[in-house]
């Protein structure tokens, strides 16, 4: 047999109001074909189209002459070849002297970003469209650069907005841990033992 409680005995507080300012709504990154291609006075060109005929190595730190809407924020990958392909431009280089697709971009990243491809192969991190069943035929997880360009792949710091309320635990305060902060439910008084007339 379930206890169960009239909908008048549970305390309902209204939702958090957000700001409709504060939703930043607008078009997803688009990550480059694979292999890369670009317009070149007009023309889709790939990258290898251009860089085996012209020299393109630069200087730790100097912005590429051909490529001017790049611009390197990296941390320590201040030069093109720290992810491409010497070689083969159409190919991103790994430590180990591997290369892999552009479509393979999550391996690339997890060199450095160990701990973000650990969340973001469990679905924590990132965004997964579709499904969340992970066996599901219609999940699809946004690849790496889908969301960050991985020439400059800081976001700027975004506040968080409010969370919902749950049921038993009150309205969420900076102080939610605080047993006199706030109104919480006699449940979480009774594991603090903050309420002398609850009884096991």
């Amino acid at each position: 047999m379930f206890a169960t409680s009239r909908s008048s005995d549970i305390p309902l507080t209204q939702s958090a109001k957000v700001n409709p300012e504060d939703l930043v709504v607008g078009p997803r990154r688009v990550a480059m074909s694979d292999p890369p291609t670009i317009l070149v006075n007009g023309q889709p060109q790939t990258c290898n189209g251009c860089h085996r005929i012209f020299d393109s190595a630069h200087p730790s730190g100097q912005q590429p002459n051909f490529h001017p809407t790049i611009q390197l924020s990296h941390g320590l990958n201040d030069r093109c070849v720290n992810c491409h392909d010497p070689r083969d431009r159409e190919r991103l280089a790994l430590r180990n002297g591997d290369t892999v697709s552009f479509a393979q971009t999550p391996q690339l990243c997890a060199q450095c970003h160990g701990t973000v491809f650990r969340d973001w192969e469990r679905g924590t991190h990132g965004k997964t469209l579709g499904s969340w069943m992970t066996a599901s035929a219609g999940q699809r997880r946004l690849n790496c650069n889908e969301c960050h360009d991985p020439h400059s792949p800081r976001y700027e710091p975004l506040a968080p907005l409010p969370a919902p309320h749950t049921l038993r635990m009150g309205e969420q305060t900076s102080q939610v841990h605080d047993i006199e902060a706030h109104d919480i439910s006699p449940l979480q008084r009774w594991l603090h033992g903050a309420d002398e007339r609850a009884t096991p």
